[in-house]
């Protein structure tokens, strides 16, 4: 009788509480559908068959004010590419400490770019999805502390976000690869002023990743050189990420840009830089826009510290792993022509084309058509 009389209690206290604390619940889909332009092509996941799961997403996102400044935030995304099998986003409680500071723990989103807040928004900016090559990065969200401070200088509004955490998800990118990034920490800081936004972004962590070390980590860790060996592991190795970024949106002009730099020494990965600049403008309630952007990946020598002529075997072995080194080198670029029509006051729908030239190997070159209806409700 005792335990029925707590359980009773127990459920009167969270139906007060689920009274005195609403649920506010919003959500945005994105409907992509694609094509490339031939059959003997494939570009961000496309083929020649029109697909409508790459891309295409729904989510749904529930917000709490809990009082005395505190608030938690759910998101879950059901991705047409996964199958639509629904995953958490966004977990966290926050807390406004004063009007200018806000401290937030749990799962939230990395702030790797300028639409990173949006990333999966389509609706708030004009692509489909944003430019591929700089919104990259394997993953996105982290779990731990973030603090976003906001305040005016003079006539700019400022931002300052800092975050410290973690990521423990599988990569897909590397084939679901088992992943650990630890003392994950960064800082970005956004400047507005009326048309004007400038941003810039700073991410390092500490990666391991279960990899194919492949057939070049044990002749080199027996042939003495464990440094060079150590380069086909990813093990207590640092990676770096840099981002600038600028928006002007000028009366009927919208211009965008950002830069971006990954490096990732001491691992089997290529350095990557990439950029992209945008120019639209605004016809009533259509954009028309263009977007040209250039992605290079380059792995500096790691060989550089062997000497040559000892023996034929490990000058066969400089010249492989060299060899391999070369072949992460990628040089390519692409430029999207699109179109957003906002014919609803929360939907719009758009029309881009792609075409993509990878300046090493014109056999990847491809052409991409997609169209989306996008929503937020």
């Amino acid at each position: 009788m005792k335990q029925k009389i707590k359980v009773l209690g127990l459920c009167s206290a969270l139906a007060v509480s689920s009274v005195q604390a609403e649920i506010e619940f919003n959500g945005f889909a994105n409907i992509v559908a694609g094509t490339t332009t031939s059959s003997d092509e494939s570009l961000y996941g496309f083929d020649d068959k029109f697909d409508f799961k790459n891309g295409s997403l729904f989510a749904l996102q529930a917000t709490s004010d809990l009082g005395d400044g505190f608030g938690v935030t759910a998101q879950i995304i059901a991705r047409g590419e996964n199958e639509w099998s629904p995953e958490f986003e966004w977990a966290y409680v926050s807390y406004n400490a004063t009007d200018e500071l806000r401290f937030l723990v749990g799962r939230q989103r990395v702030p790797f770019y300028m639409y990173s807040d949006f990333l999966d928004v389509s609706y708030a900016y004009p692509w489909i999805t944003p430019p591929e090559g700089v919104y990259s990065v394997p993953f996105d969200t982290f779990d731990g502390l973030g603090a976003i401070y906001s305040t005016s200088i003079g006539e700019f509004d400022t931002t300052v976000q800092f975050i410290y955490g973690g990521n423990s998800d599988d990569l897909v990118a590397l084939d679901n690869a088992p992943a650990d990034f630890e003392d994950l920490m960064g800082l970005s800081i956004t400047i507005n002023r009326e048309w004007l936004t400038l941003r810039a972004g700073y991410i390092q962590t500490n990666m391991n990743i279960i990899t194919d070390s492949g057939p070049l980590y044990a002749p080199w860790a027996a042939s003495g050189f464990v440094d060079v060996a150590n380069n086909f592991v990813i093990e207590d190795d640092t990676g770096d990420f840099i981002e600038l970024g600028f928006q002007v949106d000028y009366e009927n002009i919208l211009l965008i840009g950002e830069y971006t730099s990954l490096t990732l020494d001491g691992t089997p990965i290529a350095d990557a830089d990439s950029y992209y600049l945008m120019a639209g403008y605004r016809l009533d309630n259509i954009l028309v826009h263009i977007t040209y952007g250039v992605d290079d990946d380059a792995k500096d020598s790691i060989t550089g510290g062997v000497p040559s002529g000892v023996s034929p075997q490990l000058d066969g072995l400089i010249a492989v792993t060299n060899g391999f080194t070369n072949s992460l080198t990628q040089e390519q670029s692409y430029y999207t022509m699109g179109l957003r029509w906002d014919f609803h006051d929360s939907t719009a729908l758009k029309f881009e084309y792609t075409s993509y030239s990878n300046d090493l190997d014109s056999t990847k070159d491809a052409g991409l058509f997609r169209t989306a209806i996008v929503t937020v409700f």
